[in-house]
């Protein structure tokens, strides 16, 4: 079992992040497909309701330095996919993260949720929690999926700061 903590501080209010970040169409094909170079990012369902948001994605993420142990389990790639629902009024996203190989394996849920830091300024908190039962290498697993976590967000940090200077 592994957890991690991510944050970010970002130049926009807590709303332009939800609606133009976290859920905006334009900045996510362009940051998962362009910038991260993900084989595949696609929101393959949406439905919003007075009160929730409610959205599976579908990614294959490139994989390009797995363990030779991880490998030898999963083969070459690995697809997942990440069902979230989003609850307007405590403007709190929750993950699971169903993968396409050892789902039974393998667990990743977790929560994304904004912090307020002014009129114009806000941090993002992601916190997971990795559990991979697999006997030998679980903990192989799980410090490499951290740790895919946090060059990922790091990555998408920055492409944010920039889309959202770019936007101005």
């Amino acid at each position: 079992m592994a957890d991690v903590r991510i944050e970010h501080s970002f130049e926009c209010d807590e709303d332009t992040f939800w609606k133009e970040i976290f859920f905006g169409e334009e900045f996510n094909r362009r940051m998962y497909l362009e910038r991260l170079k993900f084989k595949q990012w696609e929101v393959t369902e949406l439905r919003e309701t007075e009160s929730s948001i409610q959205r599976t994605v579908t990614v294959t993420p490139k994989v390009d330095d797995l363990p030779s142990a991880v490998k030898s389990l999963i083969g070459d790639s690995l697809a997942y996919r990440e069902e979230g629902s989003f609850d307007k009024n405590l403007k709190r996203y929750t993950l699971t993260v169903v993968p396409s190989v050892m789902a039974d394996k393998i667990s990743v849920t977790g929560q994304t949720w904004v912090t307020p830091l002014g009129p114009s300024k806000c941090r993002r908190i992601f916190e997971a929690h990795v559990i991979v039962k697999v006997f030998g290498i679980g903990s192989i697993i799980e410090k490499k999926l951290i740790a895919d976590l946090q060059l990922s967000y790091n990555a998408g940090a920055t492409f944010t700061a920039e889309y959202l200077k770019e936007r101005k």
